[in-house]
């Protein structure tokens, strides 16, 4: 890169790339302060983000000293920046000087329930200094206090679903076991992949005997669509009533077949068993049959093929 080019957002992107692959990414470390110190960057508003870079490419080379300084530099230029603000505290922490970087890492707490990024680079950077379990209590928290939260706006649902996904993961990473919230990952989570028909979302559901069938071919699938069909099809209920209560209008529902499912999976050459397959297939119903409208009458049959009428049966299961 010639020493007066500007460098823009796309290039520090590139930069990100090429250090992951280099042994040695010192060069393009000077390159970036230089950038920097010679007001370089083509939008200044790039200056925390390229700083933090550095400060990555430092760590990387194991100067944490030089690391940190970067990092104080991006917090001085962008004081309300948490991301900025947390890789501080990770450097921080890393560094020795691990009252500093818990002080601040408390201090970043609040904005779990505010920023929707939060949940992601707190997750991240509480890990990244083996306080996995500290990440996994303030996600925790974070959700029963949003749970609790009377008539939530689309805000709030999104910033909930921010946090269950987060926390899933750390969980994950932590080899702990699957709980409510992680159902309620799941279920937010095949209502945000379902398909959007005429502006609104469908999910995929399965009737009873199909879910029997599923289960006994691929057991793991009880991880996704619960471990048997009355948790299974309240999940359902509970996830539409979410995203219906959070504005979102023309809910539908997709029933999936394992026989379906198996003849499109090997027409497109895919494996039955993959969650991303589920997701294309469900697509697949979506184009070629529709969704059935969700949610039904009161009076009207369930939709899940109970026989009963929908307020005696899945109605009264999305306030469980």
């Amino acid at each position: 890169m010639p020493s007066e080019a500007r460098i823009t957002h796309e290039d520090l992107d590139a930069i990100a790339d090429r250090a992951a692959a280099l042994d040695d990414p010192s060069p393009l470390l000077a390159e970036l302060v230089a950038a920097v110190d010679g007001d370089r960057l083509a939008d200044p508003a790039d200056v925390p983000q390229a700083l933090l870079l550095a400060a990555e490419i430092a760590e990387a080379t194991g100067d944490l000293p030089a690391a940190l300084g970067l990092a104080e530099r991006a917090v001085a230029i962008s004081p309300e920046d948490g991301f900025a603000r947390a890789c501080r505290a990770e450097l921080l922490v890393k560094s020795g000087r691990a009252d500093e970087g818990r002080r601040e890492f408390g201090a970043l707490r609040p904005e779990l329930l505010r920023d929707p990024a939060a949940p992601f680079y707190l997750a991240e950077t509480l890990t990244a200094c083996d306080l996995g379990e500290a990440a996994e209590e303030w996600l925790t928290a974070a959700v029963r206090s949003l749970t609790e939260e009377r008539d939530p706006g689309l805000d709030r649902v999104e910033q909930l679903f921010e946090l269950v996904k987060e926390r899933h993961r750390v969980r994950e990473e932590l080899e702990l076991g699957h709980d409510d919230l992680d159902d309620l990952y799941h279920e937010m989570a095949a209502a945000v992949d379902g398909t959007a028909p005429a502006g609104g979302r469908a999910m995929l559901f399965w009737p009873e005997p199909e879910f029997a069938e599923l289960l006994a071919r691929w057991p793991e699938h009880a991880d996704s669509y619960h471990a048997d069909w009355d948790q299974h099809r309240a999940g359902v209920e509970r996830a539409l009533a979410g995203w219906s209560a959070s504005g979102t209008v023309h809910l539908g529902l997709l029933a999936g077949s394992v026989d379906g499912l198996l003849t499109f999976a090997e027409a497109q050459g895919l494996d039955p068993a993959a969650e991303d397959t589920h997701g294309a297939y469900a697509d697949e119903i979506a184009d070629a049959l529709g969704a059935v409208e969700w949610p039904p009458q009161r009076n009207a049959a369930c939709w899940c093929g109970s026989g009963l009428k929908y307020k005696k049966c899945c109605l009264p299961r999305s306030r469980g």
